[in-house]
Formats: C-alpha cells, sequence, structure tokens
C-alpha cells in the first residue's frame, strides 16, 4: 500500500509541475504582446510612431538577432534530439517539435518584421519628404525620418510580437526537453 501511495504521490507532483509548466509558457507568450500594445497605445495617443533610420537599424538588428538565435536553436536540436529518436520519450519528442515549429516560426515572421520595417521607413520617410516640399520647408537638409501610418505600425508589431513569443515558447521548450533527460 504504501508503494501506490508514493507512486500517487508522484503522479500529482508531475500534474502540478506540468500545470505550473503551461501557465508559465502562457503568461511567457502573452507577454511580448504587452509590448505591442504599449507601443500601439504610445503611438495613438503620443504621436510616437516616428521612424528614424537609427531606429528603423536597431529594430532590424533585433530581429536579425531572433533569427540567428533560433536558427542555433533549430539546428543543434535537429542534429541532437532527433538522431535519438528511438531512446526519447515523448515527452521529449513532444517538446523538441513544439520548440522547433515555434523557433522556425520566430524566422518567418522576423524576415516579415524586418520587410515591414523597411518598407514602411521608406514609406514613412517618403510621405515626411512630400509634406515639406509642399509646405515649402525642404531644403538642403537630409531628411531621415517620417510618421508610420497605423497600417505600418500594425505590420510591424503583430508580426514583430508573434516573433518574440515564438522565440520564447520555444526556448522554454527547449529547456524541457534538457531537464527530462
Amino acid at each position: 500500500m504504501p508503494t501506490q501511495m508514493v507512486k500517487s504521490t508522484r503522479m500529482v507532483e508531475a500534474h502540478v509541475w506540468t500545470c505550473a509548466f503551461y501557465v508559465f509558457v502562457s503568461a511567457l507568450a502573452a507577454a511580448p504582446f504587452i509590448f505591442v500594445w504599449h507601443y500601439w497605445h504610445e503611438a495613438a495617443t503620443k504621436g510616437w510612431s516616428w521612424s528614424s533610420v537609427d531606429s528603423r537599424v536597431m529594430y532590424v538588428d533585433g530581429a536579425k538577432t531572433l533569427i540567428t538565435g533560433s536558427g542555433i536553436a533549430v539546428a543543434l536540436l535537429a542534429s541532437s534530439v532527433f538522431s535519438q529518436r528511438a531512446t526519447a520519450s515523448s515527452l521529449v519528442t513532444f517538446s523538441a517539435k513544439v520548440a522547433v515549429v515555434c523557433l522556425i516560426s520566430c524566422v518567418c515572421l522576423s524576415l516579415v518584421v524586418i520587410l515591414a520595417l523597411l518598407r514602411g521607413h521608406e514609406r514613412a520617410k517618403a510621405r515626411n519628404i512630400e509634406n515639406l516640399r509642399a509646405a515649402g520647408k525642404l531644403t538642403g537638409q537630409q531628411v531621415d525620418e517620417g510618421q508610420l501610418n497605423k497600417g505600418e505600425l500594425l505590420f510591424i508589431l503583430v508580426p514583430g510580437g508573434c516573433a518574440l513569443s515564438c522565440f520564447l515558447v520555444g526556448f522554454v521548450f527547449l529547456g524541457r526537453i534538457v531537464f527530462h533527460f
């Protein structure tokens, strides 16, 4: 009887840890959207939707970092976990699949963000030049900024939030794999 009680206690502990893991993953997946909402709110209330060359470069570098980190993680995962597929538990296999899907999604979404940043910045800059030219205020100075419209900002923020969310969830599932080996 005591053996069954110990076994039962371990099962309850395992379920508690599993539930805690998924609560943590859910919170982590939702966290980037707090940033998205914050950026959107400040753009709508304060007019902070301007794009400059410096800000564009900074955000493109951030997206490239997500691509690099995700690519390295997927390559390492593919070379280690899937070569041991026959000996891996179903939990490890499931976690590896979730991690790979999330990290590859991060790469794809980050590429969308980079393209949206580049094109959005160029459109915003062109509109700013047109407005300055129409107002007769365009002199010989270099114009390197412009205000993004709502569509451009949304097309940057939503894939960006999704990419960051996928990156975080993918890495947490990688940690889960290591934890169960």
